[in-house]
């Protein structure tokens, strides 16, 4: 049978997408079993949790009375059996009881919520004790995750790529700090990708504060961010500079040649944006190099135009490298980059790119391993 152009067009979309659709609709029924009744969001749809649902009754008082993100911490150590070096300190901050506007968001004596992960145990403690506890002789490792990460996933995850980042060759004693940041699904489509972009600048205003301690403290740090975290820590570094984020800025005067080693993974910002005219243009300021793993059959964000509905506008992390500014004594950024599309393909997936011939692992450790070399 003839068909007119304009309905022969029409087929082919629904062929396309019913397939796409039937893929989320799995995914979505898959990460509900196994997080029912811990909280009503799911995680990102291109990466399905197969975890087993935590069984164990050790730590049943401190889910029964705490808020989410100590319950996650408790439901993950009762569960894991993930390897970590005895030295090594884990600590988690959340912001997922501040405000996400960046509008209203308090920037003084901001009130972060702690907690320290040590052995078999969990316990909230004060920003003074933690930062009481700061020593230059241990870097600080921030891992910032990405969009649709629920909290019950968010402490698994961090185990899962500090985990592989050690088996790479990470050395000496480390803190670990998690940033949690309210990332869970609450739209669909692009609706939610919009949402948490806007979300990204107060977020990025909470974490340079939280930095700017750090480096009062002189202790050496590297950042790991993927997709809309990566964007949550270049907005941090941009903001602790002195830039600003929604037009606003930090209170306190800035702070720059922090020495930062920045690792991106799949970054969800504007290609130009670390360029030195760009939204984080001050970022490079606090950066001492960069790896950036990056994907260019990546299809979520081949459709990052979307957000601003500027056809011009990539994802650096679908571009690969494109124009960086200098650091604070105006040498050129290093910058070490990978397309890992041959591995990760189409997907959006943070976990693949620590997999097969990416193996973001070792990248990752090699940067870890340069902190010690940056004097202050």
């Amino acid at each position: 049978m003839r068909m007119f152009p304009s309905i022969r067009i029409f087929v082919s979309l629904v062929c396309v997408a019913l397939p796409v659709a039937c893929m989320a609709d799995h995914a979505t029924a898959t990460d509900h079993e196994v997080i029912v009744d811990v909280v009503e969001s799911s995680v990102d749809l291109s990466e399905p949790n197969t975890a087993e649902p935590n069984e164990s009754e050790t730590f049943d008082p401190i889910v029964a009375n705490c808020d989410s993100d100590e319950a996650a911490v408790a439901d993950f150590l009762a569960a894991s059996d993930c390897c970590v070096c005895d030295d090594d300190r884990v600590f988690l901050v959340s912001t997922r009881h501040l405000t996400a506007d960046c509008c209203r968001a308090s920037l003084v004596e901001i009130p972060f919520r702690m907690w320290r992960i040590d052995g078999g145990a969990v316990c909230e403690i004060t920003q003074d004790d933690y930062l009481a506890s700061l020593s230059p002789e241990r870097p600080v490792v921030f891992y910032v995750h990405g969009n649709r990460m629920p909290v019950c996933e968010v402490v698994n995850r961090s185990a899962t790529i500090r985990s592989r980042i050690r088996m790479r060759g990470a050395r000496g004693p480390i803190d670990w700090m998690i940033y949690s940041w309210p990332s869970e699904k609450e739209a669909i489509g692009v609706k939610d990708f919009r949402l948490k972009a806007d979300r990204c600048d107060a977020q990025g205003l909470y974490l340079a504060s939280f930095l700017r301690q750090h480096v009062q403290a002189s202790v050496p740090m590297a950042m790991i961010g993927y997709s809309f975290g990566a964007r949550v820590t270049t907005g941090a570094l941009h903001a602790l500079a002195g830039g600003t984020l929604s037009g606003r800025q930090l209170p306190e005067p800035p702070i720059t040649g922090a020495n930062v080693r920045v690792g991106l993974v799949a970054p969800a910002i504007e290609s130009k944006w670390l360029g030195g005219n760009g939204y984080h243009g001050c970022a490079t300021k606090n950066m001492n190099e960069l790896v950036l793993l990056y994907n260019r059959r990546d299809v979520v964000l081949k459709r990052y135009w979307l957000l601003e509905k500027i056809r011009r506008d990539t994802a650096l992390g679908y571009s690969g490298p494109t124009i960086f500014a200098t650091r604070v004594d105006g040498t050129r950024l290093p910058v070490r980059s990978r397309d890992c599309a041959s591995i990760v393909k189409l997907r959006h997936s943070e976990l693949d790119y620590y997999q097969g011939g990416c193996n973001a692992g070792v990248d990752m450790a090699r940067l870890i391993n340069g902190i010690r070399q940056i004097s202050f």
